[in-house]
C-alpha cells in the first residue's frame, strides 16, 4: 500500500481544543431569549402503579409557572424510542417480529420506577423543582414483576394485551423455524459428547454512565417548524420519528445535533426528545429546555439487558466442540424498546466465534418493572461472551487443554459463516491477536511456573476472545449519505449526518475526505448534525461510522475528482487515465503538463461570456459530488484479551497484575 499523506498520520482531534477550553457547545450550553424550562415529573415510589388522582392546584399557584401539563394535554399517540423498526423492511418489524409502538410522553400507568406522569413548564428551573414539590399524587400500588419468571405467570398482570404471557419477544418461527437460530441436530450430537459443561447464569443490568446527562431543547417556531437540539447518537432516525409522533412532514422538523459527550449506546434513538418536543408545542414560538438529572439519567434512558443465560456444551476428548445449546432470557424491562434486538445478536455472536458441530440457540424476553432496556456498548456481545468463555475454558480444564491452542484451533476463520448465517467472514487476524497476546503477557512461562503454588496469595493467567462487527449489514439497514462540494478557491465542504461519540470520527471522517482529494486537513471542512443540510445517515451503532460513513466520504470525493479530471481533459488535450492529482493540480502523467485546479473550480463558479468568442470562459457549473452508500458487507473485527491476576485464597481480594488486549479491527 503506498504511503499516505493524512490518514494514519498523528493529527489532532478537530474538536480537541474547543472541549479543552470548555467551548464546545453541548445541549445544556443553549440559552435562548425568553427560554423556558420544562421539568418532568416521575414516580420513584413505585415501579409499578396506576395514577389514580393528580393535583395541580397547589403546584399551579407557584410564582413563574406557564403549564403543567398531564398525560391528555399532549399527543397520546404511541412510540418506540428505539430504532430498530427503521432498521428492517416495515413488513418484518411489524408482522414478523412483532415490534409495537408501546411508550407515550406521559403516562397514568407506571411501568418502571422514574416513569414520567407529567411535565411542568416555568420561567426558571427553580419554579419547576418548587411545583413538582407540590404535586399531590395518588397512585394504587401493581403487583411488581422483576424476572421473566415473574412476569410469565399465568396469574400475573398482562403489560401489554397484543403480547400474551407478558412475553415481548421470540425470534419468530417464520424466520427461524423452530424459533431456534443455529444449525444440525444438537441433541443427538451431545449423545457423542465426551464430557459436557453446562451452566446457568445471571447477566446483570448496566448503565453507561456517559459523562453527559441528557438535555433537549425544543421550539415550535413562528414558521410552524418544530425544532429540537439534542445530542441523540442518531439524529436522522430522531428526525424521522418526531416527524411520525407529532404527524408534521419533515420539512417541518429540523434536529440539530449538539456535541455529544459520551454514548456507549445511551443515546441510540430517542430519550427525551418526544417529552421537549411535546412541551414546546404547547408554548408555540418560545424554546423549551428539558435536562434530566443524573440520577434521571439512570431511569430514563435504556441500559444493557439483564435476563437468565442457559448454555451446554458437548466437547470429545481431543477438544472437537460438538454441539452448544443455549438460551437467553431477557428482562426488557417496562416498555418494549429493543426487545426483537438483542435476543437476536446474543446468538449471532455465539453462532459467528467458534466451529460449533452442531449449534442451537433460543433468545426471548419479557416485560419486566424495570427500566426499559435498549442498546450498550456490544449490543448482547456480553452477555454471550461472559457465559460462553468461561464455559469454553471449564471445558478446556477438564480435558487439560491449553485455553490459547484451543482457540487458536476451533475459531471460525476466513469463508466461514459470520454471525450472520450464509455471510462468510471475509477477513479474520484472530490467530495473530492470539499469538501476539500469549507472548507479551508470558502465557506459556507463567502457565507452567503457576502450574504449583502454595500460600494464600496464587496467580493466575486468562484468556478471552471476540467477534463483533462493523456496521449491522445483512441484518439491518446500513446507509449513509454524503455531499462533497468543491469551493472555488480549492476546498472541500464535506457533508453528512454521521455522529461522533467523543471518539474522533469527525476528525477520521475529514482526514479520509482528505486524503481521497489530495488535500491537507486544513482545506477540508466537515459539517455534520444538521438535517436541513445533510442527508440520511442511519446514526452511530454497531462500531460502523467509520466503515460505512467513510466509504460514503471516498465515493462522494471521488466523484468530486472525476468531476475536475473530466474537466482537465479538455484543457490538457489528453485523456482521463493519463491525468493524476498533485499539489491541487492536474499533471498529465509522465510530464511537466498541467493546470492548476483553482482554474476549474473558480471558473466554475464565476463563469462569464467571453464577449470576443460568445463562449463561457471555461466549463460552468460548482462541481459537487453526492453517495449514497450501502455497504455489500460489514468489516468483522475480532480480538484476544489476556489477564494475569492475583487472588487472595482466604478473603477473595482480586488484583489484576497485568491484562493484554489485541485487536484485529476489520
Amino acid at each position: 500500500m503506498a504511503e499516505m499523506a493524512v490518514v494514519g498520520k498523528r493529527i489532532p482531534k478537530v474538536d480537541a481544543r474547543e472541549k479543552v477550553t470548555g467551548r464546545a457547545t453541548y445541549a445544556d450550553d443553549i440559552r435562548f431569549p425568553g427560554m423556558l424550562y420544562g421539568k418532568v415529573v416521575r414516580c420513584w415510589e413505585y415501579a409499578h402503579a396506576k395514577v389514580k388522582k393528580l393535583d395541580i392546584s397547589e403546584a399551579a399557584q407557584v410564582a413563574g409557572i406557564v403549564k403543567i401539563l398531564a398525560p391528555g394535554d399532549v399527543t397520546q399517540k404511541g412510540y418506540n424510542t428505539g430504532v430498530l423498526d427503521l432498521m428492517a423492511p416495515i413488513e418484518v418489524s411489524k408482522n414478523v417480529l412483532g415490534d409495537i409502538e408501546d411508550q407515550t410522553v406521559f403516562t397514568d400507568h407506571v411501568k418502571h420506577q422514574g416513569d414520567a406522569i407529567c411535565g411542568i413548564i416555568a420561567k426558571t428551573e427553580e419554579a419547576a423543582e418548587r411545583a413538582a414539590e407540590l404535586l399531590k399524587v395518588e397512585y394504587e400500588p401493581l403487583p411488581l414483576y422483576l424476572t421473566a419468571e415473574e412476569s410469565m405467570k399465568p396469574d400475573a398482570m398482562q403489560f401489554r394485551p397484543e403480547k400474551s404471557g407478558n412475553r415481548a419477544f421470540q425470534l419468530p418461527d417464520a424466520m427461524f423455524p423452530g424459533n431456534v437460530y443455529g444449525w444440525g441436530d444438537v441433541d443427538e450430537a451431545m449423545e457423542t459428547a465426551d464430557i459436557i459443561v453446562e451452566d446457568a447464569f445471571y447477566v446483570p443490568k448496566q448503565k453507561q454512565c456517559q459523562m453527559e446527562p441528557h438535555t433537549y431543547v425544543a421550539l415550535y417556531d413562528d414558521r410552524g417548524r418544530l425544532n429540537c437540539w439534542t445530542s441523540t447518537q442518531m439524529p436522522k432516525c430522531v428526525h424521522i420519528k418526531l416527524s411520525k409522533l407529532f404527524e408534521l412532514p419533515m420539512t417541518r422538523v429540523k434536529i440539530s445535533q449538539t456535541t455529544i459527550g459520551g454514548g456507549f449506546g445511551a443515546r441510540l434513538g430517542m430519550i427525551g426528545e418526544p417529552i421537549a418536543c411535546a412541551m414546546a408545542m404547547t408554548v408555540p414560538g418560545k424554546s423549551v429546555k428539558v435536562s434530566y438529572l443524573r440520577e434521571e439519567d439512570w431511569v430514563a434512558s435504556e441500559s444493557r439487558h439483564p435476563g437468565t443465560y442457559k448454555m451446554k456444551i458437548g466437547f470429545r476428548k481431543d477438544g472437537t466442540p460438538v454441539a452448544v445449546d443455549a438460551h437467553f432470557t431477557g428482562y426488557e424491562g417496562g416498555y418494549y424498546t429493543h426487545a426483537s434486538g438483542v435476543p437476536f445478536t446474543t446468538g449471532a455472536w455465539l453462532a459467528g466465534m467458534y466451529k460449533w458441530g452442531t449449534c442451537r440457540y433460543k433468545g426471548d424476553t419479557y416485560f419486566t418493572n424495570h427500566v426499559p432496556c435498549g442498546a450498550f456498548r456490544g449490543y448482547g456481545n456480553p452477555q454471550t461472551n461472559f457465559v460462553m468463555e468461561q464455559l469454553v475454558d471449564r471445558g478446556c480444564r477438564e480435558l487439560n487443554l491449553d485455553p490459547v491452542e484451543w482457540r487458536l484451533k476451533w475459531h471460525k476463520d476466513v469463508g466461514d459463516d459470520g454471525w450472520c448465517m450464509g455471510f462468510k467472514y471475509p477477513s479474520c487476524a484472530l490467530d495473530e491477536c492470539l499469538r501476539q497476546g500469549a507472548e507479551a503477557i508470558g502465557w506459556k512461562e507463567k502457565r507452567e511456573k503457576y502450574a504449583k503454588q502454595s500460600g494464600t496469595k496464587r496467580r493466575g493467567l486468562g484468556v478471552a476472545v471476540m467477534n463483533h462487527t462493523s456496521g449491522a449489514t445483512p441484518m439491518l439497514l446500513e446507509h449513509t449519505t454524503c455531499t462533497v462540494r468543491l469551493n472555488e478557491d480549492v476546498t472541500v465542504e464535506v457533508m453528512l449526518s454521521c455522529s461522533d461519540l467523543g471518539t474522533g470520527a469527525h476528525t477520521a471522517l475529514q482526514q479520509i475526505a482528505a486524503e481521497t482529494m489530495g488535500f491537507s486537513m486544513e482545506d477540508v471542512h466537515l459539517k455534520a448534525g444538521d438535517s436541513d443540510v445533510a442527508g440520511y445517515d442511519i446514526g452511530a451503532h454497531a462500531s460502523r461510522t467509520l466503515y460505512v460513513g467513510g466509504n460514503a466520504v471516498i465515493a462522494a470525493c471521488e466523484e468530486v475528482k472525476k468531476q475536475i479530471l473530466e474537466r482537465a481533459v479538455k484543457r490538457l488535450k489528453a485523456k482521463v487515465e493519463d491525468l493524476e492529482i498533485k499539489d491541487k493540480k492536474i499533471f498529465v502523467k509522465g510530464t511537466d503538463k498541467s493546470v492548476d485546479i483553482w482554474e476549474i473550480s473558480y471558473k466554475g463558479v464565476y463563469n462569464y461570456i467571453d464577449p470576443a468568442t460568445g463562449q463561457t470562459m471555461g466549463e460552468p457549473g460548482q462541481i459537487q459530488g453526492y453517495s449514497s452508500f450501502f455497504p455489500p458487507h460489514n468489516s468483522p473485527p475480532f480480538a484476544a484479551c489476556f489477564v494475569e491476576v492475583e487472588v487472595d485464597t482466604e478473603t477473595g481480594d482480586v488484583k489484576v497484575l497485568e491484562l493484554v488486549n489485541a485487536y484485529d479491527i476489520g
